[in-house]
């Protein structure tokens, strides 16, 4: 058997817009490669839709799974939350039973009560209802002097620590003629 070939690779054959090539065997280069040039850049297109759509799917599922840690499923993560979120209800559930036992206790340690173990809860209950915790009020001795409606300076005026020079000065004036006869008698002011 004898091979018969063709002298132009081009002969019988269609380009990707649907038109037959010249079959004749006298192309020039040029038009052979402006045929590939234009067949290739036919397969460019293509291959770049491919690639858009390939990239779209990727976004998709990268946008689906950013949900769960990798190695993860959805379903999982899903899961690891209900658990969280359930964990959480029930501390807070253990709170407010902690808060109704020891309302003491509860009204000092505020939201940490659920923090701690049962044992000293009770022991801060015990002690703060026995009033050891307790603290007696005080005064403070640097604290300005409260009025009084007899005491001079009168029961509606600025305390002296607030007065201005000028103002110490007047309520001087105004108290000297009581004090000057007090001293007199011999008794205090």
């Amino acid at each position: 058997m004898t091979e018969v070939r063709k002298t132009d690779a081009t002969a019988d054959t269609e380009d990707p817009t649907g038109e037959t090539v010249e079959s004749s065997g006298g192309q020039t280069v040029e038009e052979v490669e402006a045929y590939w040039r234009k067949r290739a850049s036919g397969k460019d297109i293509a291959h770049n839709a491919e690639t858009a759509n390939l990239k779209a799917q990727m976004e998709a599922l990268r946008a689906q799974s950013s949900a769960a840690p990798v190695g993860e499923t959805p379903e999982a993560a899903r899961v690891k939350a209900l658990e969280a979120e359930l964990q959480q209800e029930r501390t807070a559930r253990a709170a407010a039973q902690l808060r109704a036992e020891y309302p003491l206790a509860a009204e000092t340690l505020g939201e940490s009560i659920a923090n701690m173990p049962v044992e000293k809860i009770a022991a801060l209950e015990a002690r703060l209802d026995s009033g050891v915790g307790k603290v007696a009020p005080r005064i403070d001795p640097n604290a300005a002097r409260r009025q009084t409606a007899g005491m001079p300076g009168g029961g509606g005026q600025k305390p002296m620590n607030e007065k201005s020079k000028d103002e110490l000065l007047a309520d001087l004036r105004r108290v000297a003629p009581q004090v000057q006869a007090a001293a007199r008698e011999g008794q205090p002011y």
